[in-house]
């Protein structure tokens, strides 16, 4: 609720703090991606560049949207990178040398709190009758996609290793 307020008086607030999350999981995803190392570093390498490049292409669809049923302002670099800021430092991540599934259990948890903050803004939307059908589909897609990510982190996490 404090990021949506971040954002002013602009149309679908919302869909800003939903970029803020994607950018800072798509660096969080990549940065996984560049240090994952021993066995299995290879399959790790390719989950998390998965991760990382469908966040991207989330990104670019929800800048877009932003965009087309607000302004330029909802993609404020600023503002967007305060709140990916604010993201990296709550997201407890430390610079000590990860163990083998610390990387997946971070992108794990980093994937279920930006559902949990999806469903809590399309509540909010819905609440403000301010939820276009297309607004609705490309998010319903977003959330379908993270969850797919979720499974795949989970298994990865599940396999010990």
């Amino acid at each position: 609720d404090n990021m949506v307020a971040e954002w002013g008086g602009v149309t679908y607030p919302q869909l800003s703090v939903i970029l803020s999350h994607l950018k800072f999981l798509s660096s969080l995803h990549q940065n996984h991606h560049w240090i994952t190392n021993g066995d299995p570093f290879y399959g790790d390498h390719l989950l998390f560049q998965r991760l990382y490049e469908g966040a991207i292409e989330d990104i670019d669809a929800i800048a877009e949207k932003s965009i087309g049923v607000g302004s330029t302002y909802n993609v404020d670099i600023n503002l967007t990178t305060q709140q990916m800021h604010k993201l990296i430092q709550g997201s407890g991540m430390s610079s000590t040398i990860p163990q083998k599934s610390d990387l997946a259990r971070s992108s794990y948890l980093a994937e279920m709190n930006f559902l949990k903050v999806v469903s809590h803004l399309v509540d909010q939307m819905k609440e403000s009758n301010s939820l276009s059908r297309g607004v609705d589909n490309l998010i319903a897609g977003i959330e379908d996609k993270h969850e797919g990510f979720c499974y795949l982190l989970k298994q990865r996490i599940n396999s010990g290793k």
